[in-house]
């Protein structure tokens, strides 16, 4: 009973109305070394909230679903719950989850500004230096977790090696700040556990980024979005007529409604 009274006593429910999830995760990064993310759904959204924080960190977040979405209502939104009969291997897996980024980075205007566009370089530079790692589960995977492991000189000795936090929480946005959700922090032996639980699932993933397939990586998704690319002419004359026209007909369609 007193064990049980101590994790209670441990517990902090974060429900985004108080106290926002994004900001206790950047409370707990400058003392913790490696993090280990276990998600339903990662939108890049989700590492602009912290990735100020974890330059320095090794990150390794693990997706259980597959998404393509925008946001604002900028473009349409669906989940797709992969189903594992539906690939042929785990390539068809990295690529599918391929093809969803640069869809979302070619059909939004999401990373217009600059701080947006600082985040992504910084996002690449950790895939391509290998302090960020990105895995697939092979079957779908709706549970959140995330791991905070200390540095050596936080963690009191051994006794206190990391924190947990887990609940309804995706890495995204709206997960870690802009909706209502109930999460539960735990900093007890519950870390070691937990642990276990990621790494198990982590062993039996498909690679879809890191520093290995870096280059896999380059082509198939940088290559092939509009970040740092300068258009040509002839395509930035189609642009300026695309938007200019567009201007023109919703103007006579005011006008004669």
């Amino acid at each position: 009973f007193f064990k049980i009274d101590l994790i209670i006593m441990a517990a902090q429910f974060i429900t985004n109305q108080k106290k926002l999830l994004s900001q206790i995760i950047n409370n707990i990064l400058p003392s913790s070394q490696n993090l280990y993310f276990l998600v339903g759904y990662f939108y890049f959204s989700g590492f602009e909230e912290i990735y100020k924080n974890t330059i320095d960190k090794n990150v390794n977040i693990l997706v259980g679903l597959e998404i393509e979405k925008g946001f604002l209502n900028k473009v349409k939104e669906f989940e797709i719950i992969q189903d594992i009969e539906g690939y042929n291997s785990k390539k068809d897996i990295r690529v599918n989850y391929y093809k969803s980024f640069v869809d979302f980075c070619n059909g939004t205007d999401y990373f217009d500004t600059k701080e947006k566009q600082e985040a992504f370089k910084i996002y690449l530079e950790k895939i391509k230096n290998g302090t960020l790692r990105i895995r697939k589960t092979i079957n779908p995977n709706h549970a959140k977790l995330y791991l905070f492991e200390n540095k050596e000189e936080f963690s009191q000795g051994g006794e206190f090696p990391g924190t947990v936090i887990t609940g309804s929480s995706n890495l995204t946005r709206r997960g870690l700040k802009n909706q209502s959700e109930i999460n539960v922090i735990f900093r007890d032996d519950s870390y070691i556990e937990a642990k276990k639980i990621f790494d198990d699932l982590w062993e039996d993933s498909v690679e879809i980024a890191s520093k290995d397939n870096y280059e896999e990586f380059l082509n198939e998704v940088i290559e092939n979005i509009w970040i740092d690319k300068i258009p040509k002419p002839f395509l930035l004359y189609v642009r300026v007529l695309t938007e200019f026209f567009s201007l023109k007909k919703k103007e006579n369609l005011r006008r004669t409604s």
